[in-house]
């Protein structure tokens, strides 16, 4: 481990894009292991929470060209579609490790590939896919050699537990008393 001089996250820059609930915690995870948090997202205006952790806001191009490592935490909608492009991964560090466990779709998995294959990027980590589960047409299921090795695949199972579940069924209630006994705009919100 020595010898592949193993980087640790204290005095990284961690840009998480998609400052929402997910987002802001792990944001706070990051944080508390000694990154500095710089975030892209045009709707989260700065919270308590984001004060916090002292991070800045950043254009999403100039958090790509930054961030050591970025990690993507937003809705798949028409806005975001391949909001991670060919031309976004050409703006990333050549070092750079890229997290998706947001929504398949948001990545573009042809251009991921060709710049992985290309040895750029330190790392993927990839916890959605365009099409669940992936069939074996996904390019990033075809990398070989040392682009393979630079990358890990995850199956977008953490809800997937009883406490989960539990915690899960709890917020939506809370939430509905919040909204038609109390009175009080929703918690979470999905755009």
């Amino acid at each position: 481990m020595l010898a592949a001089k193993l980087r640790g996250l204290r005095g990284l820059t961690v840009g998480i894009v998609g400052m929402g609930t997910i987002g802001t915690a792990v944001a706070k995870a990051f944080h508390a292991m000694g990154a500095e948090i710089v975030f892209f997202d045009p709707i989260v205006e700065s919270s308590e929470a984001i004060s916090k952790l002292s991070a800045t806001r950043l254009s999403l191009d100039a958090l790509l060209a930054t961030a050591d490592i970025v990690t993507l935490h937003l809705p798949l909608i028409e806005d975001t579609r391949h909001l991670i492009d060919e031309a976004a991964l050409a703006r990333l560090q050549a070092d750079a490790i890229l997290i998706n466990a947001a929504r398949g779709g948001i990545v573009d998995e042809k251009a991921l590939a060709d710049t992985i294959s290309a040895g750029r990027l330190g790392g993927v980590a990839i916890d959605v896919y365009s099409e669940e589960p992936p069939d074996a047409s996904n390019p990033l299921l075809a990398l070989e050699r040392e682009a393979a090795q630079r990358i890990l695949f995850t199956p977008h199972i953490a809800g997937v537990s009883r406490q989960a579940w539990a915690t899960l069924f709890q917020v939506a209630w809370d939430n509905v008393v919040r909204v038609l006994i109390d009175g009080d705009p929703p918690l979470n919100r999905v755009y």
